[in-house]
């Protein structure tokens, strides 16, 4: 049976780990996160993709690394600075809260342990800042 990487341990983990956080829940994409930003600093964390590897069997018995990708969406707001300018430094403090929570971490005994991938600022509007990190994990799937 195959076993597919699910954002609620992620999420639950923010939960649990990261106390800085008014709001930690799951989204489809930027856009549904967007839409549900009342409180800040908030964490979405939305599934990016997944990657196989090639069968490393020459046998009827498929077996394959399988890399997930998933991101945690971060929003903090500063109401005291337009620009911007302190919201960047709070973004600094949430995101090695939630880097310390999930790099290295083993979502469960399938999964090897969570690396970080990359960051990026997705957008600033209304002193509303977001920034997406990216992470990866792998499992091997293999038929039977």
């Amino acid at each position: 049976m195959i076993t597919l990487f699910d954002c609620q341990w992620i999420i639950s983990r923010l939960k649990t780990q990261v106390s800085g956080l008014k709001l930690v829940a799951g989204a489809a994409d930027l856009a549904s996160a967007s839409a549900d930003l009342k409180q800040t600093p908030s964490a979405f964390v939305i599934p990016v993709g997944d990657r196989a590897s090639g069968n490393r069997t020459g046998t009827m018995v498929v077996s394959q690394n399988n890399v997930t990708r998933f991101a945690v969406i971060l929003a903090v707001q500063n109401l005291r600075d337009p620009r911007g300018e302190k919201a960047k430094s709070d973004l600094r403090i949430v995101r090695a809260s939630v880097c310390n929570a999930l790099h290295g971490w083993q979502p469960n005994t399938e999964f090897d342990p969570v690396e970080y991938s990359q960051g990026r600022l997705l957008r600033m509007t209304n002193q509303v800042l977001l920034w997406q990190d990216e992470f990866a994990t792998s499992h091997e799937i293999r038929s039977l």
